[in-house]
Order: C-alpha cells, then structure tokens, then sequence
C-alpha cells in the first residue's frame, strides 16, 4: 500500500504542503507485531512499504546513485511499486530477518555474498533522512546491558549490585558481599541455537551448590547481581512521548518468582501509575540513546523502590496491549506518522 495524497500543513495563508507519510517497515514474513500495525495503517489509511529482508536481494533490489553533489536511493519490493528514499517519512526498524542467496551458492560464495549485502543495506540506512523507530546502529549501542546500567545509574535511577567476571574467586566474594542472595543472567538475548532446536536461557538464582561449579566462568564472562525483592515487575514502553507502564504480578506463581517470562501470559497485568520522576527519567534513558522507543524492566521493590534492570530498544508489547488495554500501538502509529501530540 503505497498511495499517497498530499496533505496541507500550517495555514492556509502559509500554504505549507508536506507529502503524506509513507512509513518503511523493516522486518520479517513472520511478525505479528507488523501484522497488528498494518492493519492499524490499512484502517487509517496511511501508506506504508513492508521490506521483509529476507526477499533481498533476491526478490527486492535496492539501487543507489550519487551523482554530482547528490545521491538517490531506489527501492522495489514483492508486490509494491518501486519507491524513492527522499519519500519515506519514517522507518519502523523491527525485527529484520537474514538474508537469502541461491542454494547452489558454495559456502566461501554465501559468506561474501551474505557480507557485500549487508554492507550494502547499511549503507542504504545510513543515506535513510527520515524519522527512526529506531536506527539499527543506535539500537546496537542501547543494547549493551553494561552500558545500560551505567547510564540509567547516571540519570539517577537504582541499579542492582552487579559483576561481570569470568574470575571464579571473584564470583565467590560477590556471593558473599551479597548474602549469598544473587542471580545470574546473560549479557546477550538468552537464546542458544544449533541446527535442530533453540533453547531460552531465563535468569536464575545462583544457590549454595552452584557455587561448587562456579569455576566455569573461566570460560565465559557472566553477569551476576544482587537479587532484589519483588512486589511486582514493571514493563514500561516509552514511545516517543508516551510512557505506558504495565504491572506484571510475577511473584503469585512459583515459576515467575524469578523470571516472569518463563509464564508471562498466564500472570496478572494491570496499568501501573508511575511517579513523574521515575517517568521523567524513563524518558530520559530512552533519548539518552538517542531512541524513539523502548521497553524498559524494573522491579518495584516491597518497600517501594524502583529498581531499573536493563532496556530492550526493540522489545515487544502486543502482550501488554492485549492484557491492559493500553493504546500502545496506537502511539506508535502517531509517532510514525507525524501525528503524536
């Protein structure tokens, strides 16, 4: 869907016109978190292209062209016109799948090729003027947890007692600076694939007899920190200047106890009211990375702390939305659209 209309911006004396939007979604065949979108845009009729990269570069091609003191960009997806870079308004960077080549590639030729490709596309979003929900490149420096915490720390937010070492002596002194009351959680997605099945890696707690077998972080830097009480967890999606924060009640079922996402959709939801600083600062760690959106966990303590645990640049929230009700993928329309207010 790509059908635009011009629209008039400003007053009438002005005559200020701006083209209507036209919004690039980035991301896969298989994302029903797009899938909710499109169909929000098809209701309200505001134009939008879907690149699933896994079409490219077979079935979608890309050209660039600089020539004098200008460049321009072409685009042509499956089923879609070809498109120009100066017309997107926005581009909603979701969740972009790998790319695919020609099965009688030789392995040496897929690794150049698969190389020369992403240079190219990051190439592509690096010439992209427009609006971000979020850059990839901004999104890969918001997802380095220890980063994270550093700078949440920085704008005044509460962070766990943490350790990265891959030092087992180390690891034993954390263990008892911390009461023998700590967790361990990975520094990357959790998720450990080989050719046959995928398995999640969800944090856990780190008792007395783990700690014999603690000798193996020699092998692997790790993250530990101090295990904080729960009332409840907070999931917060900043989106642009919208803040929804929603209570996961994660401690009235054993197996959420230490994770809640081992069992999120069997949990208790509710829209969670925050305090304005906490919400400030919130916003202020989204922006701090120079993102349009964020999904942010924190723990709310018995004694009512807040406590920050990391931020997700491209987190999902159609859970959140089906569970409280919160218009989250409404405000992100707007904001892709030009139209948060």
């Amino acid at each position: 869907m790509i059908e635009r209309q011009e629209e008039s911006v400003g007053s009438e004396k002005e005559g200020v016109i701006k083209p209507a939007p036209l919004i690039l979604i980035v991301s896969t065949k298989f994302d029903p978190h797009v899938d909710i979108i499109i169909h929000q845009l098809h209701e309200k009729q505001i134009p939008f292209v879907r690149f699933n990269t896994e079409d490219f570069p077979l079935s979608a091609s890309a050209t660039i062209l600089f020539e004098g003191f200008t460049h321009s960009e072409e685009l042509t997806f499956p089923n879609n016109p070809q498109i120009k870079g100066s017309d997107i308004t926005a581009v909603w960077y979701r969740r972009p799948a790998p790319f695919e080549f020609p099965s009688e590639f030789s392995p040496a030729a897929h690794i150049f090729a698969e190389k020369e490709t992403r240079a190219a596309i990051q190439g592509l979003w690096q010439l992209l003027d427009c609006l971000w929900v979020n850059h990839p490149e901004k999104n890969r420096v918001a997802e380095v947890k220890l980063n994270q915490l550093k700078t949440a720390s920085r704008l005044g937010l509460e962070i766990p007692k943490t350790l990265l070492t891959n030092d087992p002596e180390e690891v034993r002194k954390f263990f008892q600076s911390c009461s023998e009351n700590i967790i361990i959680k990975t520094l990357t997605g959790g998720l450990v694939t080989d050719e046959l099945d995928s398995t999640a890696i969800y944090t856990n707690v780190v008792g007395k007899e783990d700690v014999k077998y603690i000798d193996t972080v020699r092998y692997t830097p790790t993250l530990f920190q101090e295990y904080v009480p729960k009332e409840i967890e907070l999931r917060i999606t900043v989106v642009g200047e919208k803040v929804f924060a929603a209570e996961i009640h994660s401690q009235t079922r054993q197996k959420t106890l230490v994770d809640w996402r081992r069992d999120a959709l069997n949990l208790s939801h509710k829209e969670h009211k925050l305090p304005k600083e906490i919400e400030e600062k919130c916003e202020s760690l989204v922006r701090s990375f120079g993102l349009h959106f964020g999904a942010i966990d924190m723990i709310l303590t018995p004694d009512g702390r807040y406590v920050f645990l990391e931020i997700n640049p491209n987190g999902q929230w159609a859970w959140i939305e089906d569970l409280t009700g919160m218009p989250i993928s409404e405000a992100l329309i707007e904001l892709l659209a030009g139209q948060q207010k």
